[in-house]
Formats: C-alpha cells, structure tokens, sequence
C-alpha cells in the first residue's frame, strides 16, 4: 500500500503565502534566538518577495497544510557569497566565487514540528538547486543554542567545515554538495560523506 502523501505542499513563496511565511520566521528567529528584529540583518524577511525572486540565484520555498492553508515552514537559497568579520577567513576565500549557495531562513512553526516538514523543506532546496545547476555546493551556518539545530543538520548528513561556536560568529559552518553526493572537504574544515537526502516533490505555483 503506497505511503500516504504528506499533510502539505511545498511550493515557491508567493504574494498568497507572503504573510504567513513572515510569520513563521519572525515568530522562530524571536523565539529561537532571542533575537530582537534588526532591519538590516533581518531585510530578506522583512521584504522576502524582492530578495528571493524565485531564480536560480534566489528563492524562498514555503510548506503550506493542505486543509488549512498555513504556512508551516520557511527554507531558502541565496548566494553564499559571505561578509568578512565573524565569517572564518578560508570561508570567506572559498564562498567568492559565487559557486556557492547559502541555506537560509529553515524555520518550522511550533505546532508543525516533528512531522518531517524541515527535512521536506531542505530536500526540496537541494532538488531545485541540482536542477537549476547554479551552485556546486550549498552552505548553511548554525547556532548551538538553537534547539536542535545541530542535530538536525548532523542527522541529514551535513559535514561541519568550520565550527566556531566558540568565536565570534558563534556558529558551526556546514556544506552540502548541491546534488547531495559528498563532495570536497573545506579547507580548514573536517570531511564526512553526506548522503543523498530523499527529495520531495515541489509544486511551483502560477501566483503573483
């Protein structure tokens, strides 16, 4: 008996899902940050239309219930390329030549949490970003103090290339290949093998 299909869709940000997706990730950087909105750091979700159009470059994808229509999660690319200061300097060398992606803004309502919807989300990223072509590789950072983020990252095969939690970016740096296949190590960073995430099925939407 064939696997019943997931309670949500995945599809790219639209003028319908504009709200809600803010919500989510106002909501999550808030509560699992503790951060206070900050109109520079925070302008990509503060104006997410315009800075992730929907191209190869950039996109924003949103989980949305199939009953109710909500915005459960949030999961977007960018260009890596990254700012000096925090950023470990071999980071910063490796990620200038615009080959690679930035993972941003993976967030998951409270209430949709533990039903593979982060893992859905992420799957899809990496679906899209292997077809578009754009990126050899795909970058993330993240926090030890957020709730489970580490273990998330770990758990999908991510290999950490730099951690710094200890520093001033207080992060730990992963990379996936954009195809999912192992890929290079950083240099500076250990190497693991990432293993091929099981990707979802993305429905693009005609709105807006």
């Amino acid at each position: 008996m064939p696997d019943a299909p997931p309670p949500w869709s995945v599809q790219l940000l639209s003028p319908a899902t504009l709200a809600g997706a803010q919500e989510v990730m106002r909501t999550c950087i808030a509560r699992d940050f503790g951060a206070a909105h900050d109109p520079v750091v925070h302008a990509d979700v503060d104006d997410p239309l315009h800075r992730y159009p929907g191209t190869a470059e950039a996109f924003l994808l949103v989980a949305v219930d199939a009953g109710s229509g909500e915005v459960l999660g949030t999961a977007g690319l960018r260009d890596g390329r990254l700012r000096p200061g925090a950023t470990p300097p071999h980071l910063l060398e490796r990620y200038a030549d615009g080959r690679t992606g930035q993972l941003v803004r993976v967030y998951v309502a409270a209430a949709a949490r533990r039903r593979g919807t982060a893992r859905a989300l992420v799957a899809a990223v990496r679906e899209r970003a292997a077809a578009d072509g754009r990126y050899e590789r795909l970058a993330l950072h993240a926090y030890r103090h957020s709730p489970g983020a580490v273990a998330f990252w770990e758990a999908l095969g991510a290999r950490v290339v730099a951690d710094d939690s200890a520093g001033p970016s207080r992060s730990v740096f992963y990379e996936f290949t954009s195809s999912g296949s192992a890929g290079s190590p950083a240099p500076g960073g250990p190497s693991q093998t990432s293993p091929e995430v099981s990707a979802s099925r993305l429905r693009r939407t005609s709105e807006g």
